[in-house]
């Protein structure tokens, strides 16, 4: 079957995320375009997200099951489920802002070169501040650090060409994102905030960044042509000059990945013109994140 024109699926794996499942597909509901929910259990044990999962479903959502085996597969077990011509993954625990949808629509009908349409996102929870998006997907920078959100609209079968999100143990969208890059798709970002990031102890994300070393070598092997091309790469990059400069003076300094990682989104900040604030408040993430 192929996919209607202009439709819209949002794909959301829960695994023991009853707390915020509600709150999450409330987003999606809510949003002035109609959009098929598709919730994947992924093999969740709590009986209070049971609940959660049987009060979407009655909502209007559609619950798929599976065992439980991460994230990555549980957006491509929601994105094989769909004929949507888009679709976007959203996190069981964040939420979509007012609008988010039909904007980033518009900006792919705009750009039909583009993959995906992104937007900025507020973090919300332990912190509130906003991390502006960055317009283009750039190669040259994601060789060195993830600058784009999970939450973006993409082309549905585009992603199912690329092989989706397949990475195991974490960092599969910054995967998902180099390899749409080494195929040569293009991205646009606009300014305005599509989506809300909740920052909390304990989230999934601060277990990938303890292992950052390891992820980012895996990611090195898996596109080894495009960190071979980093120099050719480097010459069309929109980047700012000064992160040109930053990013491969830190990538040589014998320091550890986790304060590679550190003075890397600082310099990211910095080049961006966010400034002290927003630096600080992504320190303080930082430690949130690694809280147990």
């Amino acid at each position: 079957m192929s996919a209607d024109h202009g439709s819209v699926a949002v794909v959301i794996p829960c695994h023991d995320d009853g707390a915020t499942l509600d709150e999450a597909v409330a987003s999606v509901l809510e949003q002035d375009v109609a959009a098929e929910v598709i919730v994947v259990d992924d093999g969740s044990t709590d009986p209070s997200t049971h609940e959660a999962l049987d009060r979407v479903a009655a909502g209007g959502a559609r619950v798929l099951r599976q065992d439980n085996r991460g994230p990555g597969p549980a957006r491509m077990a929601g994105l094989r489920a769909t004929h949507a011509e888009y679709a976007l993954p959203l996190d069981a625990d964040d939420r979509l802002m007012p609008g988010a949808l039909r904007t980033l629509r518009t900006e792919l009908e705009r750009n039909p070169r583009a993959v995906a349409a992104w937007g900025s996102a507020r973090h919300f929870g332990s912190l509130d501040f906003v991390q502006r998006s960055l317009p283009t997907l750039d190669p040259w920078q994601l060789s060195y650090q993830n600058h784009l959100p999970l939450s973006a609209l993409y082309r549905r079968d585009a992603v199912l060409r690329a092989g989706g999100w397949q990475l195991e143990g974490g960092y599969e969208d910054w995967d998902l994102w180099l390899t749409l890059a080494e195929a040569g798709f293009e991205g646009v970002g606009i300014p305005a905030v599509t989506g809300a990031y909740r920052v909390e102890p304990g989230r999934r994300i601060a277990r990938s960044s303890s292992r950052h070393g390891e992820r980012c070598q895996r990611l090195r092997e898996r596109h080894a042509r495009l960190y071979a091309d980093r120099r050719r790469y480097r010459r069309a990059s929109p980047a700012p000059r000064v992160l040109k400069l930053a990013l491969p003076v830190i990538d040589v300094l014998p320091l550890g990945p986790q304060h590679k990682r550190l003075l890397s989104g600082a310099a990211f900040y910095l080049a961006q013109g966010a400034g002290w604030p927003t630096i600080a408040a992504r320190m303080r993430a930082h430690r949130i994140r690694r809280a147990r």
